[in-house]
């Protein structure tokens, strides 16, 4: 076995701590500290009433007009169509940042790539919600890692082809 080295030694010994995680914050729109202290089924169907109320007939989040609320693991399942679809919004809002790195120049132009995005994301919903549902769900759960997701994706893509 090697001897560690002085240098490697007061790496090890005066080395900070690491930092700690951030609170863990939940992704639904209802919080559980309102939930009565229940045990076992009563929590469940506590739980699941709680969702029931704050979330549409599919399992995908809404907001109060009915529209799908744009989690990551939603932006990550229609990433592909928000890459096609909204280009030249992306395109031109990159532009002007490269012309102009003052924030307030290019916020119109940010205006638009968020209304084509929520547009495209409310046409996806709308048009294949169980695919997209699954595909955001199973993204969720596998902390937006595509290669655990495959079937869904492909599901989805079928269901909703990307097109122009």
């Amino acid at each position: 076995m090697k001897k560690p080295t002085k240098a490697t030694e007061q790496r090890r010994t005066h080395a900070p701590a690491p930092p700690s995680p951030p609170p863990l914050s939940i992704p639904f729109p209802f919080p559980f500290r309102d939930l009565p202290d229940l045990r076992g089924e009563k929590l469940r169907e506590a739980v699941e009433a709680r969702a029931g109320a704050a979330m549409s007939a599919s399992s995908t989040p809404v907001d109060a007009t009915g529209e799908p609320i744009p989690t990551s693991s939603v932006l990550m399942a229609a990433s592909k169509h928000i890459a096609v679809r909204c280009r030249p919004e992306n395109v031109a809002f990159l532009n002007c940042k490269k012309k102009d790195p003052n924030p307030e120049k290019c916020l119109e132009k940010g205006r638009q790539v968020t209304r084509c995005v929520l547009s495209l994301l409310k046409e996806l919903h709308q048009k294949c919600p169980k695919e997209m549902d699954a595909y955001a769900g199973c993204m969720y759960y596998y902390t937006n890692e595509f290669d655990f997701c495959r079937k869904e994706q492909q599901d989805f893509e079928s269901a909703c082809p990307i097109s122009e």
